[in-house]
């Protein structure tokens, strides 16, 4: 790292004050007198502040006096950003995180990680797993589409081939290959080809070891691990219900999507 390359994460990342200036100018144009109220702090320490970030080229003053970010300092800024929600996230659910295996969830999805900042940790009692079924379950019956990356069975599946009867919504599964066994057993092969050929249902098949329980809809994101010891554990589960999370449980859906095989429906002999 060359030493332009240390000042700017010094000024960035080292003080406080100087980092909520950046985060403070994200949304626009603020006088230094906006900037001591909105940070709560003395005139003589935020100029010294702002005299800094200027010098690096980080923010400037427009013919009005106000503060703003330069390019380099709103990218600089974004990345700061990114940075607290992805530290929020890891420490608000620091157990969640270290006690599961990660390896299901692709890097590209990890530098995302912050945008789960805001989704909590349900813990599963098993003296009241049925009352926790029926809290998934109300998110499925209110959901417009439902999209789900599965390596082990829940019963709430019945629900979803039932929607998808009466109600017609979009539903795409990814299932490897032992769980949509489980799947014709339980719901039989010619419900399973009845609401792929009449209703908007999509079955997918992989042959790769799922490592993540996942779905995602509309209005929700459940996610699902592994323990580091190789157990699916369903005692914990990580849901989210606004449009950051949603969007990074699409994703991870359509990671899996592209590795899956389009199950098709075969004519007899």
């Amino acid at each position: 790292m060359n030493t332009d390359n240390k000042n700017i994460l010094n000024l960035s990342v080292c003080s406080d004050l100087r980092k909520n200036i950046l985060i403070s100018l994200i949304d626009g144009k603020k006088s230094t007198g906006n900037l001591r109220a909105n940070l709560k702090t003395s005139s003589s320490t935020i100029i010294h502040a702002l005299r800094e970030l200027e010098s690096n080229h980080l923010l400037f003053q427009d013919r009005f006096r106000n503060y703003m970010l330069t390019n380099t300092g709103r990218i600089i800024t974004l990345k700061l950003i990114d940075f607290n929600n992805a530290a929020e996230a890891l420490k608000k659910h620091e157990r969640f995180w270290l006690g599961h295996d990660l390896s299901g969830i692709p890097e590209h999805l990890m530098e995302k990680i912050g945008w789960l900042k805001d989704s909590n940790v349900v813990q599963i009692d098993p003296l009241d797993i049925i009352k926790m079924r029926d809290v998934y379950t109300g998110y499925i019956k209110t959901a417009k589409w439902i999209k789900r990356v599965s390596p082990v069975y829940s019963p709430d599946y019945t629900v979803i081939f039932r929607m998808s009867a009466e109600k017609n919504i979009g539903i795409c599964l990814v299932l490897n290959r032992d769980m949509f066994n489980k799947l014709e057993n339980i719901i039989g092969l010619e419900d399973i080809k009845n609401a792929i050929s009449n209703h908007r249902l999509e079955i997918l098949i992989t042959e790769e070891k799922l490592k993540v329980a996942l779905t995602v809809a509309d209005n929700h994101l459940s996610l699902g691990l592994f323990t580091i010891n190789g157990v699916y554990d369903t005692a914990y589960d990580l849901i989210g219900t606004d449009d950051m999370a949603i969007r990074w449980g699409h994703e991870l859906f359509e990671y899996y999507r592209g590795k899956a095989k389009r199950y098709e429906i075969t004519s007899p002999d």
